[in-house]
């Protein structure tokens, strides 16, 4: 009997720890359709995820407050806040509704290019990135930039890859308003998905077909979404484990870098070094 009831507090202290999870399906409110890459996160915290192709997610919350507050957003889409409390007492079919805007028309005569952020790395300053494989969902780094006072026309971006495990890894991309340490407001109005598939090196991405007229400081970043095909030859030690999943960008100093570990988690600033990662924007 009291080994009996020894293994039934073994099993209830492992359900606290490990079972708390939150789920459900997120869908378009005008079309009843799954909507995949949606950011969901407990504010604050680590803990979150990126729906799937049919718009379900899940993921464990680990000790929180039930009063705690579950954001769900995705460019594009007004965003929703529930408290963990709420979504554990419903069916959690979320519909999101989508966002209306009056986009002012801005013309841009551009007569020459112009580079901005880190065209360059520095072989001591070593990388930053992401290891893992489902875990890292919703995961962001990137660079603060200063466009200028004058509005521009985005070209490219580019990335210079250190190392990644996968044949094709997708990402988010996120541009900002930002303000000293304060990451605020997107500017994007609808998602731009970015795919790596080169090993290493740069990594180039024609930005010019989505028209983005920007100025000012502001924070870009890419939004780790789903990856593809890992090559397990690729196996190296990362921070003295032996990692098989993985995508690191190399680092470039006297560049202010941008990282967030959850899609809802605070936003750490190095204003030391960043990812190498810069734009073209034609002016």
């Amino acid at each position: 009997m009291k080994l009996f009831w020894l293994s039934i507090l073994i099993l209830l202290s492992y359900s606290e720890i490990y079972g708390q999870v939150l789920k459900g399906q997120i869908v378009d409110s005008k079309t009843n359709e799954p909507l995949e890459y949606v950011s969901i996160g407990i504010i604050n915290t680590p803990f979150g995820t990126i729906s799937d192709d049919k718009g379900y997610f899940e993921f464990e919350y680990n000790k929180q407050d039930l009063s705690s507050i579950v954001r769900i957003s995705m460019i594009g889409f007004e965003p929703q806040t529930f408290s963990i409390s709420d979504l554990l007492q419903k069916d959690n079919k979320i519909k999101m509704v989508e966002t209306s805007y009056v986009l002012n028309e801005v013309v841009i005569k551009p007569t020459k290019n112009r580079v901005v952020g880190a065209n360059g790395f520095n072989k001591f300053q070593g990388w930053s990135g992401w290891g893992g494989l489902h875990v890292r969902k919703g995961y962001e780094i990137g660079i603060k930039l200063d466009l200028g006072e004058k509005s521009f026309k985005i070209k490219s971006l580019h990335v210079l890859l250190q190392r990644q495990a996968f044949d094709t890894s997708l990402f988010r991309l996120h541009i900002r308003t930002i303000k000293d340490t304060l990451v605020l407001d997107e500017l994007l109005k609808g998602n731009i998905i970015i795919t790596f598939t080169n090993e290493s090196g740069w990594a180039n991405i024609d930005l010019e077909q989505y028209n983005l007229i920007m100025s000012g400081e502001i924070g870009l970043t890419l939004e780790w979404l789903k990856v593809m095909g890992i090559n397990e030859d690729r196996e190296m030690k990362i921070n003295d484990r032996k990692q098989k999943a993985y995508i690191l960008f190399k680092n470039k100093k006297n560049q202010t870098g941008l990282y967030r570990w959850g899609t809802e988690a605070k936003w750490i600033i190095n204003k030391e070094k960043s990812p190498s990662m810069y734009l073209t924007i034609m002016e």
